[in-house]
């Protein structure tokens, strides 16, 4: 509703990362398509170290976790949010998903500064 305010965000629920070697995916918040810029990016990240590849195996890891943060410098009106799974720089892509088997949840409150 007015733009000198702060908008908090918070996902709760379950987040899964699966690979045989070692990898990374974060989530992330977007505001009318982009991460927030101030007073930092609103993101988790889950790593997974390698497997046993001498067992062949697969790591598969379902966590139930939360993203929360801040988001200020957003203008008034009607404001796009979504949680978005981007990869790790420097690490590989794993297999990622958001909310399996479970109830999910995204709350918004806008804040005043």
């Amino acid at each position: 509703m007015r733009s000198n305010s702060a908008l908090r965000v918070l996902f709760s629920g379950s987040l899964r990362l699966k690979c045989r070697s070692a990898c990374c995916q974060r989530w992330y918040f977007t505001f009318n398509g982009a991460e927030c810029a101030g007073p930092l990016p609103i993101e988790a990240i889950i790593y997974l170290d390698q497997g046993s590849p001498e067992l062949n195996s697969t790591i598969n890891i379902h966590r139930t976790s939360s993203v929360e943060g801040l988001c200020e410098g957003i203008n008034a009106g009607l404001v796009d949010i979504a949680i978005w799974v981007g990869t790790c720089s420097d690490y590989p892509r794993g297999d990622a998903s958001t909310g399996w088997n479970s109830v999910s949840r995204i709350i918004i409150e806008e804040l005043p500064k």
